[in-house]
């Protein structure tokens, strides 16, 4: 079962700590089904150092450039900041493309139960919505996610496979759709590869399902099935505003 990146004998110091927190503090410690059975996962949790920030935020507007900086050595940015109330928070520029997320260093295949859990809220959703994760692919000339899973104009919860051309900038797509989402409200979202293919699952905060799916690459991605990685953030998908991501936790298994 997955075993994540945090010291099981302080589990009794968190909960004694919790319950001398606020309200708040004690609703941000969850118990999440199926992704972990059993295990609590706590507020202000970051596990990212297997995963780097990239940003086109320096480069202005059109460009869409990125550049690359460390997860845990970077704070204080109008983009990339921990707050006062020390929750990461991630900001994007408002033109289509551009993009703040945290992006796996390594990649792997979709075999070996690697898992992603993260519990977020997104603000100021642009006009044709927002991509708030996905599963990427470093293979040869390959220019397309996998998956993405994001916010649509319809503020819905979509999850989107490329499913031929995994090299083209264009090709054929299935999406899947689930629940509304209400802007600022929290989420859970979590992935897990398995067995050569991946489920998402994104639900509320208390539980109830936006969507879930056990997903597989179609015969497209044969020649890439070793370089799949994970991405978290902010993807630009309209130009009105500028979206902005504020993560509660987050937790990697790989």
């Amino acid at each position: 079962m997955t075993n994540y990146k945090f010291l099981a004998t302080g589990i009794l110091s968190v909960a004694l700590f919790l319950t001398s927190c606020s309200q708040t503090d004690q609703e941000e410690t969850e118990l999440i089904p199926e992704a972990t059975v059993g295990t609590k996962l706590t507020a202000k949790v970051y596990q990212i150092s297997d995963f780097y920030i990239e940003t086109s935020w320096l480069s202005g507007e059109d460009s869409r450039s990125t550049k690359s900086f460390s997860s845990t050595g970077t704070d204080n940015e109008s983009w990339y900041d921990k707050n006062s109330s020390g929750y990461y928070v991630m900001k994007s520029l408002a033109t289509d493309g551009n993009r703040s997320e945290w992006k796996e260093i390594e990649e792997s295949s979709l075999t070996n139960g690697k898992s992603m859990i993260y519990k977020a809220k997104v603000e100021s959703i642009p006009e044709n919505g927002v991509t708030i994760a996905q599963i990427h692919n470093r293979g040869n000339n390959v220019n397309r996610p996998w998956l993405r899973v994001f916010i649509d104009d319809d503020r819905k919860i979509k999850i989107k496979v490329t499913t031929n051309n995994p090299s083209n900038s264009s090709g054929t797509y299935t999406e899947y759709t689930g629940a509304t989402y209400t802007q600022g409200s929290d989420y859970i979202l979590a992935i897990t590869y398995n067995g050569g293919g991946a489920n998402v699952k994104v639900t509320t905060s208390s539980g109830s399902t936006i969507i879930n799916k056990t997903l597989s690459p179609s015969s497209s991605w044969n020649s890439y099935s070793s370089t799949y990685f994970l991405k978290a953030g902010v993807y630009t998908e309209g130009n009105d505003k500028q979206p902005k991501i504020t993560f509660n936790y987050f937790y990697f298994n790989d």
